[in-house]
């Protein structure tokens, strides 16, 4: 049974992921620029001072709202790949499965990531987050890649094919990006054994 201290708690987080969640959406309908306390309350169906409760800043809603779409798409990244029955050698097809999925199944999380990392170029409170969420996914392919920095590129790669295929006027089949994917991975793996092994090829 919730005491009354843990009840509060939980309807907090609860509140708290809605009006998040309500965040996200606004940004990938009308870009980043449109997040404002106001909007969020309308697209959750609250007061404009409930989401000023919980985000007392514009800065604060819009850090909080990259970390909620980022943790919606990495972390679920991260435990496809670091599950106990993955070898390394699976993760180009796992991530070329991935990148198809956040275009498809992921479609607002992914693009309200992408809205927010264009708008940490003109704000350096959302860079830290960006950068955070970025390192997630090098290490992540560091195992196959070989070196972690070689790993930073391709993940950057990554983001650039995903972000260009849901910009195309003309894009292509979701199953061609994600060839596209993990191609690209296996095109910037280490050729040199001692550099895999530096890197701890291994199951994850």
């Amino acid at each position: 049974m919730e005491t009354g201290q843990d009840g509060r708690l939980a309807r907090g987080s609860a509140r708290r992921a809605l009006l998040l969640d309500a965040a996200v959406g606004v940004v990938a309908r009308t870009g980043s620029g449109s997040l404002t306390h106001r909007a969020v309350a309308s697209e959750a169906g609250v007061s404009v001072a409930s989401v000023s409760y919980h985000f007392p800043s514009i800065g604060d809603l819009r850090r909080e709202t990259l970390t909620h779409a980022g943790s919606g798409v990495g972390l679920e990244l991260a435990g496809l790949v670091r599950s106990d029955s993955v070898q390394v050698d699976d993760i180009p097809e796992i991530c070329a499965a991935y990148a198809v999925r956040l275009v498809v199944e992921r479609r607002v999380e992914t693009t309200a990531v992408f809205e927010l990392i264009v708008a940490a170029a003109h704000d350096e409170d959302l860079r830290p987050v960006v950068a955070f969420y970025h390192g997630m996914l090098a290490d992540l392919l560091a195992p196959y890649e070989g070196d972690r920095g070689r790993a930073a590129a391709v993940a950057a790669a990554i983001q650039g094919l995903v972000l260009v295929h849901m910009v195309s006027p003309f894009p292509a089949q979701p199953s061609e990006l994600g060839e596209a994917v993990g191609d690209l991975i296996r095109r910037y793996r280490a050729h040199d054994p001692a550099d895999r092994e530096s890197s701890g090829e291994r199951r994850i």
